[in-house]
């Protein structure tokens, strides 16, 4: 430095100097009277304190703390955990590494199907019959199935509102058809009710799947009712023939309002344009079958969306619209590096996805044309698989998440808001059974859900000094 500036300085130090010099002065001199009844309030908190810029500092010891409570509750199992806020990630565990995704895979399917089909899109189920009815008679009724995952019965319908699981869910209510159907005028069907499913191919099921969750689903068709299950409730086993299923509870219905109707059978589709039309049902728009697949997790609505998939682009099996799933979610700039995908429901231990892929499609929901996505995940304590759980818990009505689980898998992914909005993903495979994968999500949500509090607390930033009042010592101004 110059001997000039040295000296400009030692200038600007002295006029400092003697400014504060001037004001101690003039404290001094400052009558006691006036102190006393002028007294000034003075800051609590230091300026410089930390507590004057906070955030920064406790999202970033936050987000360490997070980072080791969810690594904790790991311990020796396998998983990826991926949380992050609309500014940052606030936790990240092995996020690229694939894993079984269990139902948490459903966020794919739907996805993928909003994406193809849009929001738009309804299934139909069309009733024909050879010809025109003649004083209320066709020789046979021809129900040709659309794929539509939500047809029930009246019983199906009463069980499952009274389940928290699938209560308030969409369906397609059989009975509506049955009605329109007495509506167009019939009386009389000899040849009996004809179930069609030619949409779909005839593979009931998915060859990656073991026997357990072979018994666990129903059979897969284009025409399937209460689920494929036997019985008026559905309480039945799984037939081996939906279409068949179906048609005989449309019989069923049928016959309980007047109409005298042959026996049940299946065939194939005929040529609509040589049939007559006789009545239809539509599912609701794609955004409520999406909802009843998530918040319920309906495996047989996941993989029959999967066969839509291949429908539309010209084959209705599990293969082609697996290639059309994974076709549409690269499409939208999905990250499925390490993804195995073999099913829609995540019923195969086969499927892998990373943390990573499940967050980029948590975001995706984030926007307007695939908010059904988001909008249609189970709620904790109060709809679909979490209805009955966390009800007691802050989480309640402030988690939503897909769940997943299979034997020693347990999954969850969704949105969590609490102290802000998080989204989340993990997926976590180990030793355990049911119970043990159901507590350990719930604790890693809570985890989750306490970003960015930290267990310093005070000691990481202290808690504010409240200023003192003009008023709080006119008497002893230097304890104010």
């Amino acid at each position: 430095m110059t001997s000039r500036g040295t000296a400009a300085r030692r200038v600007l130090v002295a006029l400092l100097a003697l400014t504060a010099a001037v004001a101690v002065l003039s404290a001094l001199q400052r009558p006691a009277a006036d102190r006393a009844t002028k007294p000034r309030a003075t800051l609590g908190t230091p300026l410089w304190s930390v507590r004057r810029v906070p955030q920064p500092t406790t999202d970033a010891v936050g987000a360490q703390h997070l980072q080791a409570a969810l690594v904790d509750r790991l311990g020796s199992y396998e998983g990826c955990v991926a949380v992050r806020d609309d500014i940052a990630p606030a936790a990240a565990t092995n996020i690229d590494r694939p894993h079984i995704p269990a139902s948490t895979l459903k966020l794919l399917t739907a996805t993928a199907t909003l994406d193809t089909l849009g929001a738009a899109f309804h299934f139909t189920t069309a009733v024909v019959a050879p010809s025109p009815p003649k004083a209320g008679a066709v020789d046979r009724l021809i129900v040709i199935g659309g794929g539509d995952p939500l047809l029930a019965t009246p019983e199906r319908i009463a069980r499952d509102a009274a389940d928290p699981e699938t209560a308030g869910l969409a369906v397609t209510p059989l009975a509506t058809l049955a009605d329109r159907i007495v509506a167009a005028g019939i009386r009389s069907v000899p040849g009996g009710v004809v179930g069609t499913d030619d949409r779909y191919d005839a593979a009931r099921d998915v060859p990656a799947w073991n026997e357990s969750k072979r018994a666990s689903i129903g059979p897969i068709g284009a025409l399937t009712v209460n689920d494929g299950y036997s019985g008026a409730s559905g309480t039945g086993s799984g037939g081996a023939d939906p279409a068949l299923n179906a048609a005989t509870e449309l019989t069923r219905l049928l016959s309980a309002r007047g109409v005298s109707v042959g026996p049940p059978s299946r065939g194939s589709a005929p040529n609509v344009d040589q049939q007559s039309e006789i009545a239809s049902i539509d599912s609701p728009p794609l955004p409520l079958v999406l909802t009843e697949m998530l918040s319920a997790s309906d495996n047989l609505t996941a993989e029959m969306l999967v066969r839509e998939l291949g429908a539309h682009a010209g084959e209705g099996t599990t293969a082609r619209g697996v290639r059309e799933l994974t076709a549409a979610l690269t499409r939208q700039g999905i990250n499925l590096t390490g993804a195995s995908i073999v099913d829609g429901s995540g019923l195969s231990r086969d499927d892998a996805v990373t943390c990573t892929t499940l967050l980029d499609v948590l975001n995706l929901a984030r926007s307007p044309k695939f908010a059904p996505i988001r909008d249609g995940l189970a709620i904790a304590g109060k709809r679909g698989t979490l209805a009955t759980e966390l009800r007691a818990t802050p989480l309640a009505g402030n988690l939503r998440a897909k769940t997943g689980t299979l034997n020693g898998v347990s999954a969850l992914a969704g949105f969590v808001r609490s102290n802000r909005p998080l989204t989340f993903s993990l997926l976590v495979a180990g030793p355990f059974g049911e119970a043990t994968a159901f507590s350990l999500r719930e604790a890693m949500a809570t985890d989750i859900a306490a970003f960015p509090q930290t267990s310093a607390g005070p000691a990481l930033v202290p808690a504010p000094i409240a200023p003192l009042s003009p008023t709080a010592c006119p008497d002893a101004q230097r304890a104010c």
